[in-house]
């Protein structure tokens, strides 16, 4: 998580915390890209371009879910998205699945405007099981990948 993004929700909410998350280190993240491209029956030696290139290009788009609305809901996305499962945490993917955030899914969804920026910032977001990634892009055209 950009250190300006917390600084920014302390300034905006006096005496609030920001939501608690931890930044996964390289053997985690490693991990992660290692299930997702043998999910995806791709080469690891094709590189961390290829996944997100491939993540993006089988998303489907949520014609009625954008981001970029007012009062977006995160889990109102999910569950309308056909997904009725989730973990309790959820991660955020902030580049190439090499610098990845495990946050509460509660936490993500009821702060969702002071994590993702319009404009900067492209994620994806996923859970343990890895059977689905919901991708928002930095216009907040929202994708699905179900895997």
């Amino acid at each position: 998580m950009d250190q300006v993004k917390v600084d920014n929700y302390l300034r905006e909410n006096p005496g609030q915390d920001f939501p608690s998350y931890v930044i996964l280190d390289e053997e985690h993240c490693d991990k992660i890209r290692s299930a997702l491209f043998k999910k995806l029956g791709l080469n690891p030696l094709a590189g961390n371009l290829k996944l997100v290139t491939e993540v993006d290009r089988r998303g489907e788009i949520s014609e009625d879910i954008g981001c970029a609305e007012e009062n977006f809901d995160l889990k109102k996305a999910l569950l309308s998205s056909g997904l009725r499962s989730f973990s309790e945490f959820v991660y955020i993917n902030w580049y190439r699945y090499d610098d990845i955030d495990k946050i509460k899914l509660v936490d993500l969804a009821n702060n969702f405007e002071a994590i993702w920026y319009p404009g900067p910032d492209d994620i994806d977001i996923f859970d343990d099981s890895l059977g689905w990634i919901l991708s928002v892009s930095h216009d907040g055209i929202v994708k699905l990948l179900k895997m």
